[in-house]
């Protein structure tokens, strides 16, 4: 009976996936510099929904989904007159941190980001 607790306690974690909802600060890296914007999350299930804020690309709703530890959310953005399609990938690593990689379509493949909560 011990064995059977002690699984379903490992397994629980991939059970339930990770809740991103609410204001995150993220910090990108590009081959073009870097940048801190704020991304306002919502989450219902694994659906994600929300704002990204940066100087860049003002305000740009976003689209994603959170499957356990893994986050992938999206946006088209309008920078110097272009419409740039931007989409992140990475992992929730605690409730209050995550990071991963992002490609901004047309500039660079190779992003890197990291969030946290506020």
């Amino acid at each position: 009976m011990l064995k059977l607790i002690c699984a379903l306690m490992l397994c629980m974690p991939l059970a339930f996936a990770a809740d991103v909802s609410g204001k995150w600060q993220v910090t990108v890296e590009t081959s073009q510099g870097s940048g801190s914007p704020t991304v306002d999350f919502q989450q219902q299930g694994e659906k994600l929904t929300g704002t990204f804020h940066s100087q860049l690309f003002g305000d740009a709703k976003i689209t994603g989904s959170v499957k356990e530890n893994t986050i992938e959310f999206g946006f088209e953005g309008e920078a110097g007159g272009q419409t740039i399609k931007v989409s992140y990938q990475g992992t929730i690593e605690s409730p209050t941190a995550m990071k991963g990689t992002a490609v901004y379509a047309g500039f660079d493949d190779k992003a890197t980001w990291s969030a946290t909560r506020k």
